[in-house]
């Protein structure tokens, strides 16, 4: 068995990398009920570009990215000041575990045509988000170790 700092893999981990090796942590959140312009601010200080929504009990529910305000708001008529979360953002939350190899996401987020996926745990507990944009600044890593394992059989990179 392959192992990484003495931990032996399982046999997901050894084929690849996953979720949780490149997910971004931690997901800016807020409630349901906030306004638009309160979701635009959240987006702004925290330089996101995605909110995840979550209900009163405080479990994620929906997520709104700033094309969700764009396609949604700004090119309708709609007055801005009064729009509250719950009417743009987009449900249900589409989740991925954090052990989901990162080929089986990129697929899973091509087939469901979107840019963004929550991470959740084992108890459906919100962790961190994988974009496109995590795949894709991780790909010459994910290239280097994947020519690793192919040549070797064996990773020994850090993670």
């Amino acid at each position: 068995m392959q192992e990484i700092y003495g931990k032996p893999l399982t046999e997901t981990e050894a084929r690849s990398l996953v979720v949780r090796d490149i997910m971004s942590y931690p997901v800016v959140t807020t409630h349901e009920k906030a306004s638009i312009r309160e979701v635009a601010k959240l987006m702004k200080k925290h330089n996101v570009d995605a909110v995840v929504m979550t209900d009163k009990s405080g479990a994620p529910s929906g997520i709104i990215t700033e094309g969700d305000i764009v396609r949604r708001l700004v090119s309708t008529k709609r007055n801005l000041w009064f729009v509250k979360a719950a009417h743009v953002m987009s449900k249900p939350l589409i989740t991925v575990s954090r052990d989901m190899s990162i080929e089986d996401a990129a697929k899973f987020m091509a087939e469901k045509k979107i840019k963004k996926l929550c991470v959740v745990d084992q108890g459906r507990k919100l962790i961190g988000m994988l974009t496109t944009e995590d795949i894709t600044k991780n790909a010459g890593y994910l290239i280097n170790v994947l020519q690793e394992v192919i040549h070797t059989g064996y990773y020994m990179g850090l993670l």
